[in-house]
C-alpha cells in the first residue's frame, strides 16, 4: 500500500497539492494546492444520494474523488465507477482511494466516450459550471470549472447509462436550472429540486435536480437548504452534512 501511495507523480507546478480531510477527518483528500479544489458542493450533492444495499453509482466528473468517497464510506458495498477527463485528477483519485481504503473504479475518460454497455442505478455528477462560449481552456486547472461539452450533452450522455428507475442527481448553479429541466425533460420523471442558500433571505446559489428515469410523476420544489445559519455559524443542516449524514 505505501508503495502504491508514493508512485503519486508530482513533477509540475500545477500539481503541487495539499492535504486536507472532509467529514470531521473520516475521509482524507490529497487534492492540488492551486486550480479546482473541494468546495462544499460535492459534500451537499453525497448527502442527497440515498443508494440501497449493492447498488452501482457512476460518479461523473469526479475530481479527486469526494462524492464517491463519501458514498463509500457510507456503505461499502456500493459498487462505483469514478470518472473524469483530467489525467491528473484520476490519479489524485487512484491515490485517494488507497489512501483512505476505499476501493472504487477510477477511469479516465469523458462521459460521452463511454459504451452504453454498461447501466448504474444511480449517475451522480457535479459537472463544471462554466459554459465556454466565451472562453478558451489552455490550461488544465481548468477542465473542472468550464464545460468540455454543452451541458445539455453532458445530461444527455449520463442519462443513457443510467437504469430504467434509476435515480439521477446533479448539483449546479441555480441560473441554469431552465438549461437542466430542458434537458432532462421526457427522460426523468419525479423531478426534485431543491434551492441552495448561503443565507437565509439570499438568492439561491446552487440547485440540487434529482429525478428518476423512465418515472412520469410530478415535478416537486423542496424547501430552500441554508448553507449558513449566520456570518460565521454553518446551519443545522450544514452541520448534519459535515457529518456524514444524509438528509
Amino acid at each position: 500500500m505505501k508503495d502504491s501511495i508514493k508512485t503519486l507523480s508530482t513533477d509540475t507546478p500545477f500539481f503541487e497539492t495539499t492535504d486536507d480531510t472532509i467529514l470531521n477527518g473520516r475521509i482524507s483528500l490529497k487534492q492540488p494546492k492551486n486550480g479546482y479544489r473541494v468546495a462544499i458542493d460535492p459534500i451537499i450533492l453525497a448527502a442527497f444520494v440515498q443508494p440501497k444495499d449493492n447498488q452501482s453509482i457512476l460518479d461523473v466528473g469526479c475530481g479527486v474523488g469526494t462524492i464517491s468517497f463519501i458514498l463509500k464510506s457510507q456503505n461499502p458495498s456500493l459498487k462505483i465507477t469514478a470518472i473524469d477527463i483530467d489525467e491528473k485528477m484520476c490519479e489524485l483519485c487512484r491515490y485517494n482511494s488507497i489512501k483512505n481504503g476505499l476501493n472504487i473504479d477510477i477511469q479516465n475518460i469523458a462521459i460521452e466516450t463511454m459504451r452504453n454497455n454498461e447501466s448504474f442505478d444511480h449517475i451522480v455528477t457535479n459537472p463544471p459550471f462554466f459554459p465556454t462560449k466565451s472562453h478558451r481552456i489552455s490550461d488544465k486547472k481548468l477542465l473542472a470549472n468550464f464545460e468540455t461539452i454543452e451541458l445539455e450533452k453532458w445530461i444527455s450522455c449520463c442519462l443513457k447509462l443510467l437504469k430504467n428507475k434509476g435515480t439521477f442527481s446533479m448539483i449546479h448553479t441555480s441560473s441554469r436550472l431552465d438549461e437542466i429541466l430542458f434537458a432532462v425533460r421526457n427522460k426523468l420523471g419525479n423531478i426534485i429540486i431543491t434551492p441552495i442558500f448561503a443565507k437565509p433571505n439570499d438568492k439561491a446559489i446552487r440547485i440540487v435536480v434529482q429525478g428518476i428515469k423512465g418515472s412520469h410523476s410530478e415535478v416537486k420544489i423542496n424547501p430552500a437548504f441554508i448553507i449558513h445559519s449566520s456570518e460565521e455559524k454553518f446551519s443545522k443542516q450544514m452541520q448534519h452534512i459535515l457529518k456524514g449524514k444524509v438528509i
